[in-house]
């Protein structure tokens, strides 16, 4: 995995019932690393909460819309959060109005936690001040009016994110495609855009293979919030072809790019299960020294397990590899 976090070959254990599931993701990690690797960025990290405050009507709410959208107001809230909650750095405060409804959107930094926590607690002190500080009356207020869309899987998380938000990419040598996943890089490319295209004519929010199989069998060994599987898996995979040199036309040439985008990796290597002996087992075999770290290597085992499972479908191995390792015995 080479990340600003990691730079080294892991072993990475997985927790799950399936053997084909664990088999399959072996293999794409075989194949990444006779590759030399993936490349892994961490293009932010914030978790979200989002308190929403009720009013009698749409005037009233657009008032206090523009209220809490002043820079004077994000600055004060700011620097009354960082004073009072321990290990709350504020990264993003934006309001959204719906109607009568006004959605105040934030996000922390909570460093190696998750910060699930940490931003409630931010909401819930949000909640209050803004009742005080706000000239008008408030109605009501609620420390989530749906905007976070906690333990759901949401465009939301596929746009905006929230927790770690990674992008993995690698090429692919075609004799390691031809050798390793049993197929080429031209067809393999091919067959991911076609079921990727499906997904998109079915309304489906995340344009991957199967990504939630591997992060919940990743979250599970290592002590993460399993539910977050469902936010997490709102990720996007894409394969396509590069030339082996310039001037190449010849398709069946061409070596693979594959490429993974998981704005919402919610990981963390202190608080909630993490502290428990299995997990903690779990990451001292992984070797991992902080959240960061932690999602690179996870995005890294996404991109594996999306390379496995198309090749398998593409190669027509799938259902033979299910019966062999599954059901055989």
């Amino acid at each position: 995995v080479n990340g600003e976090h990691s730079g080294r070959p892991y072993v990475v254990p997985m927790a799950s019932h399936e053997g084909a599931l664990l088999a399959s993701y072996n293999r794409g990690c075989k194949a990444i690393t006779q590759s030399g690797g993936c490349t892994v960025r961490i293009k932010r990290r914030s978790m979200l909460r989002a308190p929403v405050f009720l009013f009698d009507n749409v005037a009233s709410a657009t008032d206090f819309y523009r209220f809490a959208e002043l820079a004077e107001t994000k600055d004060r809230l700011s620097k009354h959060l960082v004073e009072n909650i321990k290990h709350c750095m504020v990264t993003s405060l934006r309001a959204i109005q719906t109607d009568r409804k006004v959605h105040l959107s934030i996000g922390i930094d909570s460093d190696d936690a998750a910060g699930q926590n940490i931003v409630t607690y931010a909401g819930d002190l949000v909640m209050r001040v803004m009742k005080k500080w706000y000239s008008a009356d408030i109605p009501e207020s609620y420390i989530e009016g749906g905007f976070n869309a906690g333990k759901r899987v949401s465009v939301l998380h596929t746009l905006i994110g929230k927790g770690h938000s990674v992008v993995v990419d690698c090429i692919v040598p075609k004799d390691v495609v031809q050798r390793v996943l049993h197929t080429t890089p031209y067809r393999l490319q091919r067959f991911q855009k076609m079921h990727s295209r499906t997904n998109e004519f079915i309304g489906g929010i995340s344009c991957t293979a199967h990504v939630a199989n591997g992060l919940a069998a990743f979250y599970i060994a290592h002590g993460q919030d399993p539910a977050c599987t469902a936010e997490s898996s709102a990720a996007v995979t894409h394969f396509d072809i590069v030339r082996p040199y310039p001037g190449c036309t010849n398709l069946e040439e061409f070596h693979l790019y594959s490429s993974m985008t998981l704005n919402t990796i919610i990981v963390a290597t202190v608080g909630g299960g993490t502290g428990l002996p299995s997990f903690k087992a779990a990451r001292s075999i992984l070797g991992v020294r902080s959240s960061n770290e932690l999602a690179e290597v996870c995005a890294a085992v996404a991109l594996a397990g999306e390379l496995s499972f198309y090749a398998a479908m593409e190669s027509g191995e799938f259902t033979a590899a299910h019966w062999n390792m599954t059901h055989k015995y």
